[in-house]
């Protein structure tokens, strides 16, 4: 019979609150007590699980619905007040686990009292205190606020952590090849040599207006790198909050550049790892303050050592482009090229750090951001991976 678990991390309700936040604790929790490894429960939604699934720091996974708790919409908010039944059926199962800490993914204090357990949390002062510098435009990434409710939950003993902290991603060696054979098909269908390609791949969509990059951004900042390198080819993913974000770029670009664009399918729907190892098989990735960013910037590492010549790039091959989210908070300023910085809805409560309580219009976040400075992103990345390559050689 296996050790019962130490730990329970709620991850947040988002993918990439789920990776930015929970991947961190996870690991900040390890650094400060190795004896944890292996003896952290996950409470998580079936999509969020694929990220732990092969995690070697992890006891057992607990699933729940995605609306078990509450969001920051305010719709949600009565959630946290009156328990769902499933809530209350959870609370019971975790209470009789009697864990030593908790880490709280979302904001439910009704649902954690009674638990038995002490809670790991950052102060109010601490998160104020970040506010305020947040609105001088400093970094205070999420991950790493993390980190730091979790050292003092430990008493401190640790170094202070960095705002470029490794965020290891555990993934099965069928996620790399799987991601492998993808990337070659595509060069292969465009007829151009295969050692001459260089892949750009793009996540057009996010859940918000305010963090979705509009279309025609997007396709002329890439149709002028199209221009500029004849080697490159466009791989753009699906959307699922705007549905028709990767068509309607597809069919921006694809006439003007033959055989030089490619559309994945929408379905069946890739999971988390999938996209995660395809990202790190692209040369340049593009994306919005979305949950395909936090993907990017993790650490990838194989389950299981299979084959030493084929391993995960971990390439900072990412644009991430900001419109009307804080990129100081949700953003990896270290890890990527970040595109849009400095706009002023980013220094406000909402929608800088939160975009779900602001009042929505269809305005354009990202008038701030001329194509060209998409373009050279996209240049200068490749240049720098390509010189890279020939220093190793």
């Amino acid at each position: 019979m296996r050790d019962p678990a130490r730990f329970l991390i709620l991850m947040p309700f988002g993918i990439g609150d789920a990776a930015a936040i929970g991947l961190s604790a996870i690991d900040q929790i390890v650094k400060n007590d190795p004896a944890a490894q292996g003896k952290i429960d996950i409470v998580c939604n079936e999509l969020q699980a694929n990220l732990f699934t092969y995690d070697p720091r992890i006891n057992e996974i607990l699933f729940v619905t995605g609306l078990l708790f509450p969001t920051p919409d305010a719709k949600t908010w009565i959630k946290g007040i009156m328990l769902p039944p499933e809530a209350r059926r959870l609370k019971q199962v975790l209470r009789s686990r009697n864990y030593e800490g908790i880490f709280p993914g979302n904001s439910t204090p009704i649902f954690y009292r009674g638990l038995r357990a002490n809670i790991i949390k950052a102060s109010l002062p601490e998160l104020f205190q970040a506010f305020l510098l947040l609105r001088t435009g400093a970094d205070i990434p999420i991950g790493k606020i993390t980190r730091q409710a979790i050292n003092a939950y430990f008493g401190n003993t640790l170094p202070e952590p960095g705002i470029d902290e490794a965020i290891p991603l555990y993934v099965h060696p069928r996620h790399l090849r799987k991601a492998v054979a993808t990337i070659e098909g595509i060069k292969e269908q465009s007829g151009i040599s295969g050692e001459r390609c260089r892949i750009l791949l793009i996540a057009p969509d996010a859940s918000s207006i305010i963090t979705r990059p509009p279309a025609n951004l997007l396709a002329e900042g890439v149709s002028a790198a199209l221009r500029m390198r004849p080697d490159l080819l466009v791989y753009i993913l699906p959307g699922y909050t705007d549905t028709a974000a990767a068509g309607t770029l597809y069919n921006m670009l694809a006439p003007r550049f033959e055989q030089r664009i490619f559309l994945m399918p929408s379905e069946p729907r890739p999971s988390l790892a999938d996209l995660a190892m395809l990202i790190d098989q692209a040369d340049v990735f593009i994306t919005g303050d979305t949950g395909t960013m936090h993907l990017a910037v993790t650490t990838r590492k194989l389950s299981i050592e299979e084959n030493e010549q084929v391993c995960p790039r971990n390439m900072k091959n990412t644009i991430a482009i900001f419109g009307g989210t804080n990129p100081g908070l949700h953003g990896y300023s270290k890890q990527t090229i970040t595109v849009g910085r400095g706009r002023k809805e980013q220094r406000s409560l909402a929608p800088g750090v939160f975009k779900e309580a602001y009042p929505c219009t269809r305005r354009n976040f990202f008038d701030h951001i001329a194509p060209q400075q998409l373009t050279e992103a996209i240049i200068a990345l490749l240049q720098s991976s390509e010189a890279k390559a020939r220093r190793c050689k």
